[in-house]
């Protein structure tokens, strides 16, 4: 995509409660799909995904806050916002069933060079001191910033990161991505058309769970910078 990359202003005092978000989604997350299949009818898994979400994030506000969910919020949310933004472009090509579209193709390309090849190692005796370039898609750095992320949602030290809502939820969503790929490889339009309505239910879950905005917002209309974000007051920093 061209232009620069969205770099978001620091936060501000209070991001909204999870409540809020998950009352917003309910009420809005039944026109996500209707352009794809229709107006979606009230016992539809759309809804009740945002249904889900109310009762799950119910009560949440009230807890405690880790100081290491502002931190991974801060590492963690860009390269998160950009994978949902490159999700959702997706949707176009997925619905008219081209699994060679090249928004999704993009998705899944290995086009993003994490390690720049052949610069020289600093202090290293050996004859081959060069670095190796390494490569990732879209898709592989989404799954791991967004599970990354799930699991710092911990309100405290008992928490268990496996069994919190927010990371089975991610575990599912990439489970159909993964099973998506495998559809698109082999064209097979009906079931990848079907796994990623699936994925896209799951996400519009995650969000909430983790502080992000509704799968209809304009956070995920643009590009995002992945970078971590560093936040700095006179000499102290933190990110």
């Amino acid at each position: 995509s061209s232009g620069a990359a969205w770099v978001p202003p620091p936060p501000g005092p209070q991001w909204k409660g999870r409540r809020e978000q998950a009352v917003h989604l309910s009420a809005a997350i039944a026109g996500l799909w209707a352009g794809a299949e229709g107006p979606l009818l009230p016992e539809q898994p759309a809804v009740a995904a945002g249904r889900k979400a109310l009762r799950i994030t119910e009560g949440l506000p009230q807890r405690p806050r880790s100081p290491g969910i502002d931190s991974a919020k801060n590492k963690f949310f860009g390269r998160v916002r950009q994978g949902i933004y490159k999700f959702l472009q997706m949707g176009p090509g997925i619905e008219k069933g081209d699994v060679q579209d090249p928004v999704v193709q993009e998705f899944f390309a290995k086009s993003i060079v994490k390690q720049v090849g052949g610069k020289r190692v600093e202090i290293c005796e050996l004859s081959d001191c060069v670095t190796k370039e390494k490569r990732t898609s879209r898709w592989l750095d989404f799954k791991a910033a967004s599970a990354l992320l799930a699991s710092a949602f911990r309100y405290s030290a008992s928490d268990v990161p496996w069994n919190s809502p927010q990371v089975k939820t991610i575990e599912r969503f990439a489970e159909n991505v993964e099973e998506m790929q495998e559809a698109i490889g082999k064209g097979d339009v009906p079931n990848m058309q079907q796994l990623y309505r699936a994925a896209r239910q799951e996400l519009a879950e995650f969000v909430l769970l983790v502080e992000l905005e509704p799968l209809d917002s304009e956070d995920y209309t643009h590009e995002w910078d992945t970078a971590p974000q560093v936040w700095c007051q006179g000499q102290f920093c933190t990110s």
